[in-house]
């Protein structure tokens, strides 16, 4: 019988807003803050225990100072961020102060903005590309994007390239980041043919130096050569169906193809249909189902020349697509499924049963979209979880949360546990 693992996540964050601004004819300066202190009780969150393991409760701690300066069509952005643990650091100097993002932009000709510098990337639900604000610190990346806007905002295009290094090099060196890019190009258009209609199209590719294993008396490592790139890119294509009326839709869809840094072959995608019926203004029920493709029988060791069918969501967000337990990462043969792909329907509640307070009660259902080597069944479990939301004031907010997960057989063997 399926067992249950409670895993609660108690969440209390506090977000301090809408510091003073100054502003002068023609320019404006605006300062904002944050501090964000979240308390977490895991028993299970990111990985089920076994009977000798005990849950832990820790407090996270994100703080941030904006400064957003403009002068007429040009100006800068700053966000200076430090997240820890409590208890991580004997000293507030301890590592884990940065700077989140730093950019300078210029618009032109009322409809081109150039952006250079440190930025937040958000496509559309994150899906692919996303600015996580769960953890501590978001994904930042170093980039050059040149966007459009048409006079009567219905169309938008972005054009974006990045180029990563580790140090000022004087000849070509290994990058050495295995999860991250050498260079990011990606192509974005969205258009808005009727209040009820918008239609998008998402291009990335990452190109990642080749990587390839070396075994010697002591074992097998891993090496570098920069003088080989491989490109793998994504073509996703999103459609918004009647958002502002009591019924509508959100279909998208991706296709991911080309090779990893490995040298194989990558033939995946990804499906995802989301309604939504609003029966009273403070009420809406949305109903989903995700599709992830995978490998079949997939496992640990996955051979070099074979194709990958295991779809890899790249820097999207995964916390709350999949899961707000985030057992599961959707991050290709790295995910805990060994990349065997997902069946996911969901069904959410929202209600807002007064002004400031919202609550949301979510039920998921996980299948793995194939065999898995040495796991019986396909059968990932449930999650349910319940979260409430309230606005203090209008700078302060106040969030927690409950979630737990059904565990079962497939779930312990793969976590590394034995049954029962």
């Amino acid at each position: 019988m399926t067992k249950k693992i409670l895993a609660g996540i108690g969440l209390l964050t506090l977000l301090v807003l809408n510091c003073p601004r100054s502003k002068a004819e023609g320019s404006h300066f605006i300062l904002r803050g944050e501090i964000r202190e979240r308390g977490l009780y895991s028993h299970g969150y990111k990985g089920i225990l076994d009977k000798s393991q005990h849950g832990v409760f820790w407090v996270g701690q994100r703080t941030r100072l904006i400064l957003d300066y403009t002068n007429k069509n040009m100006g800068f952005f700053v966000q200076l961020e430090d997240g820890r643990i409590w208890g991580s650091s004997g000293s507030a100097h301890n590592p884990g102060f940065g700077v989140g993002q730093a950019y300078f932009f210029a618009d032109f000709a009322q409809r081109f903005q150039v952006k250079v510098g440190r930025m937040a990337l958000v496509y559309e639900d994150g899906r692919y590309i996303a600015y996580s604000l769960w953890d501590e610190c978001g994904n930042s990346n170093d980039a050059l994007k040149l966007s459009y806007r048409s006079l009567d905002k219905k169309t938008k295009a972005e054009l974006l390239g990045s180029v990563s290094n580790n140090s000022e090099n004087r000849f070509l060196n290994p990058y050495h980041l295995e999860h991250f890019y050498k260079y990011l190009l990606v192509a974005y258009f969205s258009h808005t043919f009727t209040p009820d209609f918008r239609w998008s199209v998402l291009s990335v590719t990452d190109f990642r130096e080749k990587h390839y294993q070396v075994s010697d008396s002591n074992g097998t490592v891993t090496k570098v050569d920069p003088t080989k790139i491989y490109a793998r890119s994504a073509l996703g294509t999103y459609l918004d169906i009647c958002h502002d009326r009591k019924f509508s839709a959100w279909i998208s869809a991706y296709a991911q193809f080309g090779k990893d840094n490995y040298g194989r072959k990558i033939l995946a995608g990804l499906a995802s249909v989301v309604l939504s019926y609003k029966p009273h203004p403070m009420v809406e029920v949305k109903a989903a189902y995700d599709y992830i493709s995978g490998n079949a029988n997939a496992a640990p060791d996955f051979p070099v020349d074979a194709t990958d069918h295991s779809f890899n969501r790249f820097m999207g967000s995964s916390h709350s697509y999949l899961g707000i337990m985030d057992l599961f990462t959707g991050s290709g043969r790295h995910d805990i499924t060994l990349g065997s792909g997902y069946h996911q329907p969901y069904l959410t509640l929202d209600c807002h049963p007064a002004e400031g307070h919202s609550i949301m009660l979510n039920a998921r259902y996980f299948w793995a979209a194939n065999t898995i080597e040495n796991v019986q069944g396909r059968d990932l479990g449930m999650e349910m979880a319940l979260i409430y939301r309230y606005h203090i004031r209008p700078d302060v907010f106040l969030h927690c949360g409950y979630a737990i997960h059904s565990r079962n057989q497939a779930l312990e063997t793969l976590s590394g546990i034995a049954a029962g």
